[in-house]
């Protein structure tokens, strides 16, 4: 298992008041060196990758507000077209969202080539809410499916997609439909009633997996192999991304579900399987969701002990 990280996404900074901070990210970090697990340091993305999931005007929009002063970045991030407001682009947050998503293509170049089976990313920002034209949810550039048409460019013939957030993936929706074809498969599964997943499944590519509040592993475990698993087999991917998001953990500020910690080890367990017997165990995850910062480290470890299982 190789792990992905780059200094930079530090100099990203969000509002005070939201649960997307730094103090993530290091975290990570210094779990994988408690762990003697070396770090690899990611790559920039290219303009022409983020072409494939991003509009051009919205990365030049992103580049521009990122060498703006602070007073002048705040008033056109707040009325941007392109930005949710509360997703914040400060001076350093183009070069630590150009880090996340190259750290999600290195890793795929790096699998799909045999250096490593199976890969983490810790990227910051995380990416399934940035949609072709649009950031929110904190997400700036959408990391997993700019990673998956790097994959199809390497030589994967299929895709699959699996993003176990509490919130819905809508921005890799919204790419998947529009560029993915029949190439790439999404699975999203979510707390049921997130405002993110109002509309209706247009694509058989497109797997919803509604969780309900207050959900423990055993029902989230039983919708995965009814939904997941199987859509998985029919899809036969070449390889498998994860979009990792922890906050379905019962500590987690902005969750109604009761995953504990050592769940994720078997979530992750489930979705491994699959990849031997579908995809000779190939598997990308990338950081997503998870705010409880205690909660977050003890998950990505059990994730992790997964992957390199």
């Amino acid at each position: 298992m190789n792990i992905y990280y780059n200094e930079k996404s530090l100099e990203h900074k969000l509002y005070p008041i939201f649960s997307e901070k730094p103090q993530r990210f290091m975290t990570l970090v210094n779990l994988f060196k408690e762990r003697g697990l070396p770090l690899i340091v990611s790559r920039e993305v290219s303009e022409e990758e983020l072409n494939k999931a991003h509009t051009q005007t919205y990365i030049d929009h992103v580049k521009e507000l990122s060498v703006q002063g602070v007073f002048k970045a705040f008033i056109n991030n707040t009325l941007s077209p392109y930005i949710q407001w509360y997703t914040r682009v400060s001076k350093g947050t183009y070069k630590a969202a150009l880090v996340s998503a190259g750290g999600v293509c290195q890793a795929v170049e790096d699998v799909l080539k045999g250096d490593c089976k199976t890969a983490f990313c810790i990227a910051r920002p995380p990416g399934h809410h940035a949609g072709i034209e649009k950031g929110e949810g904190f997400c700036i550039f959408n990391n997993v499916a700019i990673g998956a048409f790097r994959a199809l460019e390497k030589g994967a013939k299929k895709v699959a997609i699996i993003d176990f957030d509490r919130h819905h993936g809508n921005g890799t929706e919204e790419i998947v439909k529009k560029y993915g074809k029949d190439q790439i498969l999404f699975i999203s599964s979510y707390q049921d009633g997130c405002k993110y997943a109002t509309k209706k499944q247009e694509n058989k590519n497109i797997i919803h997996i509604p969780i309900p509040e207050h959900s423990d592993f055993q029902i989230v475990k039983k919708l995965y192999e009814e939904k997941a698993i199987t859509a998985l087999q029919d899809f036969k991917p070449d390889l498998i991304l994860i979009s990792a998001g922890f906050d379905m953990h019962i500590d987690d500020p902005l969750t109604n579900i009761k995953l504990k910690s050592k769940d994720f080890f078997a979530l992750t367990s489930t979705i491994i399987s699959s990849a031997y017997e579908l995809c000779d165990g190939r598997v990308v995850s990338s950081l997503e969701g998870g705010y409880d910062v205690k909660a977050l480290k003890e998950c990505v470890g059990y994730h992790i002990d997964a992957l390199n299982s």
